[in-house]
């Protein structure tokens, strides 16, 4: 009995609602290994290595500033692909020409080839970004994207060594080139290819941008990462790489956990007490070698665990719970460019002000720790800030499968192919029959609501919802059949899993739905789609 509490406590945290494809999440994997191999040589090199101001020092205002911008216009860019993984492999193709480029050791091509990396890198992390969250949802993306971090992450530190050693650079290129092919294959069964009919949106992105709570959230990041470019400007990057990585590792864990278990919120204002401890820290032990008994070393190591990879982590999180709300699709690109261009924006800002102050002295005469008393101010305006922010977890979410009633796939004609009914009896039951009512009857008239509701509008666009005061009708459609779901509550959760059920469906009774000649029982399998995407009992991490 012990045994099974901790298995089902270990799923139930770990695990739940976790059912990407295994060759989605290979695809993922191999692709944010691309982009941070790439990211992570460049940070070492154009940031760990400044010790002074000079050429070195404008060099990497320059790198920041156009990386920031990059992201920006990149942003824009993406939202008008439709074919995602096939420009992701474009993006990464000239971004490794740019690489053996800049391998050349003259001035013109290595700047030029820098050139190149500096603006494909924010398109590849952007269009990264949108295929995560469009495989992803509200009660899986922190701890998937947790789990596609740590790996890639820790692994992207091999980086390192081809920056640090001139002449191992152009192997460099070779081995990004290596993990191209890798990607090219998996790309040839996985495709992220948008909707023309997904894009429309009569919403405005100034609106998106502007509005309460994208705000606040973008605002937040911003001053946390003008936090870290202090925290860079005072100390570099000195510490001690195997604790760097092994708690960055186990923080991602928690706060990936943490995010889909208990809230947006509440895990951001924990990481920000979580930050505000070590700041108040430096400030009380200011010039002695140990803090806490630890050396300061060490002590900053855990430091920046906590708070580089963390603040990512956060950032993909949050810019990806906006950009799946319905109005906001259309503008997924854009709403991570605009978070990264102010996480960015943020650190040079704060990079440079340290170092404006240090110029100053007399200031720090006149306040006695100037620094570590604004970093102090800023985390408590943060905290204050963070309570007026709108939490994207709510309990409901957490609990859609209480939500559910039935569910239809019916083809074009309004023939009933599956139906299901969770309100009387478990997912797994197989020998019953699955339905006490006429579903051809509902099929048909479901069928023909849609095709009334198309006719009285006159509109192209796909109906995907009807609501009651009891229920709520989704819908999703293939190119052969259409699902509704019966729910009790509009959750956009829903809509993303009866989209997965309705694309998996299609993909294994291909033949059958296009040769249909009257025999369902040849979809009788999909029970085990039912499981699959609406059981939170049976929830795995990949399948």
């Amino acid at each position: 009995m012990k045994r099974e509490s901790i298995k089902q406590w270990f799923s139930r945290v770990f695990t739940r609602d976790l059912n990407v494809p295994l060759k989605t999440f290979i695809y993922l994997l191999f692709s944010l290994l691309a982009i941070m191999l790439i990211v992570e040589g460049l940070i070492f090199k154009y940031i760990t290595l400044v010790r002074t101001e000079g050429v070195l020092g404008m060099e990497l205002y320059m790198f920041v500033i156009i990386f920031a911008i990059s992201f920006f216009l990149s942003g824009i860019f993406v939202d008008f692909i439709t074919n995602r993984t096939r420009y992701y492999n474009l993006m990464l193709l000239v971004c490794i020409v740019g690489l053996l480029i800049s391998a050349i050791f003259q001035d013109f091509l290595y700047y030029f080839g820098l050139l190149l990396v500096l603006f494909t890198v924010p398109q590849l992390i952007i269009v990264w970004f949108t295929i995560l969250v469009h495989e992803t949802n509200i009660l899986n993306r922190g701890r998937i994207s947790t789990y596609l971090l740590i790996p890639c992450f820790n692994l992207g530190a091999i980086s390192i060594v081809f920056f640090v050693v001139e002449f191992l650079y152009i192997y460099f290129g070779i081995l990004e080139l290596c993990v191209f092919f890798v990607i090219l294959w998996y790309s040839r069964t996985y495709k992220y290819i948008e909707t023309k009919e997904r894009l429309k949106s009569e919403k405005k992105y100034l609106n998106i941008i502007f509005e309460k709570h994208f705000f606040r959230y973008s605002s937040s990041f911003t001053m946390i990462s003008f936090i870290l470019g202090d925290l860079f400007a005072r100390y570099s990057f000195e510490v001690d790489f195997l604790i760097f990585i092994i708690v960055t590792s186990l923080y991602l864990v928690a706060a990936g956990c943490f995010f889909d278990n208990y809230g947006r919120k509440i895990t951001i204002v924990l990481g920000i007490l979580v930050i505000s401890f070590f700041l108040i820290s430096y400030g009380s032990f200011v010039g002695l070698p140990y803090i806490f008994g630890m050396p300061r070393k060490v002590f900053l190591s855990i430091h920046y665990g906590f708070s580089i990879a963390p603040l990512v982590l956060a950032i993909f999180t949050i810019a990806g719970d906006f950009s799946t709300e319905r109005g906001n699709l259309k503008f997924r690109g854009r709403i991570n460019g605009i978070f990264m261009l102010l996480f960015f924006l943020g650190l040079i800002i704060g990079f440079m002000f340290s170092r404006w102050i240090d110029n100053l002295p007399a200031l720090n005469s006149f306040i006695p720790g100037f620094r570590y008393l604004l970093n102090n101010f800023i985390l408590v305006i943060l905290l204050v800030w963070m309570m007026g922010m709108k939490e994207f977890l709510v309990s409901k979410e957490k609990k859609w499968e209480d939500s559910l009633k039935n569910i239809f796939v019916f083809n074009k004609s309004g023939v009933c192919l599956y139906n299901y009914s969770f309100e009387h009896k478990e997912v797994i039951e197989e020998d019953k029959d699955e339905a006490e009512f006429d579903e051809d009857l509902i099929s048909g008239a479901l069928s023909g609501i849609i095709t009334i509701i198309s006719e009285i509008t006159r509109s192209k666009k796909q109906l995907r919802q009807i609501q009651k005061e009891e229920a709520t009708l989704l819908f999703t459609y293939g190119k052969f059949h259409i699902v509704a779901l019966i729910t009790s509550m509009e959750l956009p959760v829903l809509f993303k899993k009866i989209d997965d059920f309705s694309r998996e469906f299609e993909q294994k009774f291909s033949k059958e739905l296009k040769n249909f000649q009257g025999n369902v029982q040849h979809f009788q399998p999909a029970r085990f789609l039912i499981i699959k995407y609406f059981s939170q009992k049976y929830g795995e991490f990949v399948k």
